[in-house]
Parts: C-alpha cells; structure tokens; sequence
C-alpha cells in the first residue's frame, strides 16, 4: 500500500477534509466537528494495512516548522517534504494523544529579519513545538521568545558551535539536532592535515614519513599518496584558504573559528577570503586565491557558502586554473560544509545544470557532513522507505533537491513522542523534560517504522528510547544529539563517502 504523491504546501497552515484531504473550504474549526478514520498504512514488519484508527474530534496539535525556500529553494522544498512525511505517519497510526497533527510550515527565507513575525504568530496559534528554523541567525533572533512561553524548538538546520550556549543547562527549550559544526570543522582541520579523524599528533598519517614531512612555513612538500581506503591521491594542507559570505550560513564567524581553532591546535595556518553571496560572478575571488597558493599562502581552500555560490566560484576556480596539474582536485584540495552534500551542488557547478554528461567542476570537492547514508541501518532503511512511498522519484525533481534528510524527520517524531508521554498539550515543562527521555536509554528501543508500538508504549507507561533514521538521537544535558559525522567527496554525478573514518576520533 503507497501514499498517493502531495502537492507541495504553502506557506499557509494547510486545511483538511473530513476523509483526510486538502480542502479550500474547510477550516480547522470545522474539523472539530467531524471524527476522522486514518487508515492504518504499512511502513515495516510491525504495522500491518488491517485496522482504521480514529483521530477525536478535538481540535488538531499543531506544530510550527521552517524551511528556506527562498536563498536555498531545493534544500528547503526537500525539507519541506521530509516534513509532510512525518506528519502523514503520525496521522496514519492514529495522531498524538488521539487527536491529528498538523505540522504549519513556513517559508523563513533564510532571512533572520522575518523570524521574529514568524514567531509571534506560532506562539499566539499556540504551537506544541517548532522545528527550525534555517539559520543559526534567525535561531539566535527567536529562541528566547519561544523560552519565556516554554515551547520546545528543535533545531536540524543551525549547526553552530553557538548553538548550545544559547540557553544554559537542562533547563532548556532549544535541542540541537544536527550534527554539531565543531565537529565538521574538526573533521575537515585534521584530514585536512593528517589524513585522519584522530589528532594529527596521534594519527598515523598515510600521506607522508618524517623525511619528507616539510614543515608549517614551507619546507620540502609531501609527496601524493593513496587516502583513507579509497586510492585516491591525498596531500597534506597546512595553510588553508576560507572563503565565506557575511550573510550566508557559518558567515565567517563561528563556523570559520571552530575551523581555526582546531586547524591552529596542530600548526596549521588559516588566510580568509570573503565574497558576496548570490555575486554574478567570483573570477575576481578565484584569481586572488590562485595568487596567493602562487605566492605560497594557502595550500587549500575551503568554501563556506550557500550551494550555488560553491558551485558558480568552483566554475571560475577551474576554468582560471586549467591544465595546471598544481590545482587539480589531488593536488589543492577544496573542502566544504553540510550545505554542499545535495545534488544541488553538483549541477551548480555545471554550466548546463541539468547535462549529466557534463563533469562538474566540483568533481573531487571534499566535505563534511551528518552521516545521512546509513545504508546497513534498518532505521534508516524504513525512514528512506517511508519517504519514497509518499514522493516516488519523479523526472521533473530528479537530480534537483537533496536526498532526505533523517533528523529533520527525527525531530518531528521526537516531539511527537515527548507530548504523548506528557500526556497533554498544555504541560509546556512535561513535554520539554519527557524530550529527553524518550531519546535516551534506558528504554524500548523504537524507531522509524514502529511509531504505532512506541506510541502505545508510551501510553503504556513504558519507558522508550527512540532510535532515529539520523542515529542513537540521544539528547544530552546541553540540548545535543551526537549524530555521525563523515567525510564526503564528489565522484562524478553523485558523493561517495571515504571509507574508515571513524566518528568516535572526533570526540578525542
């Protein structure tokens, strides 16, 4: 049994039918009036299509979300979708606290001005929670009004090292969700320089013996060898270009000083570039890092920007260094963030987007990111299942937005659980404490998949520890998860992750 495809939402809070559909004429006062059956779909070995449940005729439990689909219109519509994915299954086992749930997603624009009417307006409608928004800016913009009227935001989009020092302690409403920038930066800083995710001084580096090593200031360079399991060439950097956008996401501000403290800690050397986001053009910005690896400054570079800038600046960057073997994508590396690992990315660097015949020039970028292709985890498995079974591929969308991204759909699951477990919408403090116990053990372990069994497990009194399609999704006293990280590189028309690269070393 398969979802039939849905158009995708406005920004407006989206209305429904007494059968469950989009209705232009009914208004969710009017829902109060009907008693709603949901058929029960199949996502997994444990929930079978044989059994309707019904949703009350209270009024639905609304929670807030946003997305960026104006500055990043795919990676926004692809969460976008991850959104209504969540939803749907809960509406299909029955709702929360038997009632529907209707998740109002809203267009933030990647913009930290318009959060804060964005804001005001989900806690007047008296949202149970809010997933977002898109940038730690407009995080930093609106997570105290949602503290003082005690509503829990988790955030799968804001990666700053800012993040957890934005409120204090356990009493807290803002939870992280993502993988932690830190821990990219860090993960970039020592491949960057080792090869490994372990300390430079403790790893055993694959790329160089202490002969030809050279040193910080410029001594004799090392010689290309294979990396980490993949055969491909790996150079050591230790002076590194970042170019980055005021107003773009990492802004040259936190991201790059989490990037600098860790590449400084091991001797190596940061020189800043910064650009305009969204420029016609970045020849001028390519051909000052050119001049300056010419000069000996940098030795790599690593970009901090939305995706079609990398893409546009990776245009300029090759085309300027054409058939100079010194800047092949062996020999300076380029490096990125999370915001790079979409396809989006890969056809920017194109100069026909949609030409799969033509080599992108971000072949061979390298970047960090939450490990989101957990292809030998089941959660995972059921979650990617989930997804396809509402949005089958389609040829208008392919190649287009980014594959789907687990802890946006954790989150909403997540909170879900935590107001189950209050018991009420109107416990603010209940459902902000029950977020970390459900995440952690001890527990049943659930996940994606059994949301039937750890709904009624919960109403059991069972104590649950839900099991993401992003991870162990475990909340910690600072309101972080400790999702994976991996490291990525671009082979052609898609990413391939390097392989032996362990996430536990970041943590040393």
């Amino acid at each position: 049994m398969t979802f039939e495809r849905m158009a995708e939402p406005s920004s407006t809070p989206p209305r429904w039918s007494p059968l469950g559909g989009r209705s232009p004429g009914l208004s969710v006062l009017a829902l109060a009036l009907v008693t709603v059956p949901i058929a029960l779909l199949t996502f997994g070995s444990n929930q079978a299509c044989t059994e309707a449940k019904v949703v009350t005729s209270d009024p639905p439990i609304v929670i807030g979300a946003t997305v960026d689909l104006t500055k990043q219109k795919d990676f926004g519509a692809g969460s976008q979708r991850v959104l209504r994915v969540a939803e749907q299954q809960l509406n299909a086992v029955g709702g929360v606290l038997g009632r529907r749930v209707v998740l109002d997603i809203r267009d933030d624009g990647g913009d930290g001005a318009l959060i804060g009417g964005l804001s005001a307006d989900f806690i007047e409608r008296g949202v149970v929670g809010f997933v977002g928004p898109s940038t730690t800016d407009a995080l930093k913009g609106m997570h105290g009004a949602f503290r003082d009227a005690r509503i829990p935001i988790l955030t799968p989009f804001a990666t700053s090292p800012e993040v957890p020092l934005l409120q204090e302690g356990k009493d807290r409403y803002l939870f992280r969700t993502s993988c932690a920038v830190e821990y990219q930066a860090r993960a970039i800083a020592r491949y960057a320089l080792g090869g490994s995710f372990a300390p430079p001084e403790i790893a055993d580096p694959p790329n160089e013996s202490p002969k030809d090593a050279g040193d910080a200031d410029g001594g004799e360079e090392p010689a290309p060898v294979a990396d980490a399991g993949t055969g491909a060439p790996f150079k050591a950097c230790r002076k590194m270009a970042v170019l980055y956008a005021e107003d773009a996401p990492g802004k040259g501000s936190a991201t790059i000083e989490s990037l600098r403290e860790e590449y400084s800690k091991f001797g190596g050397v940061l020189k800043d570039f910064v650009i305009q986001a969204g420029a016609a053009t970045y020849a001028a910005e390519a051909a000052e890092v050119v001049a300056a690896a010419e000069a000996g400054e940098v030795e790599c570079q690593t970009l901090l920007m939305f995706a079609a800038d990398g893409g546009k600046y990776m245009r300029e960057f090759r085309g300027a260094t054409q058939g100079n073997g010194a800047f092949s994508a062996a020999s300076f590396s380029t490096f990125g963030f999370i915001r790079f690992y979409q396809q989006g990315f890969i056809e920017a660097g194109r100069v026909d987007a949609k030409n799969t015949n033509e080599l992108s020039k971000v072949d061979g970028v390298l970047g960090a990111a939450c490990n989101q292709e957990r292809n030998t985890s089941p959660e995972w498995a059921r979650f990617d299942a989930l997804y396809r079974s509402q949005f089958p591929p389609a040829a208008d969308d392919a190649g287009s937005l980014p594959s789907p991204i687990p802890q946006i759909y954790d989150s909403v699951i997540l909170l879900a659980l935590a107001v189950e477990k209050a018991g009420s919408v109107d416990d603010r403090v209940a459902i902000r404490d029950a977020l970390y116990s459900v995440s952690a053990p001890p527990g049943d372990a659930f996940g994606p998949g059994q949301l039937a069994e750890a709904l009624n497990a919960v109403r059991s009194g069972r104590d649950i520890d839900y099991t993401g399609a992003s991870g162990t999704f475990d909340i910690d006293d600072r309101g972080d998860t400790a999702l994976e990280v991996i490291l990525w590189r671009v082979s052609g028309n898609g990413f391939v992750s390097i392989p032996d690269l362990r996430s536990g070393d970041l943590q040393k």
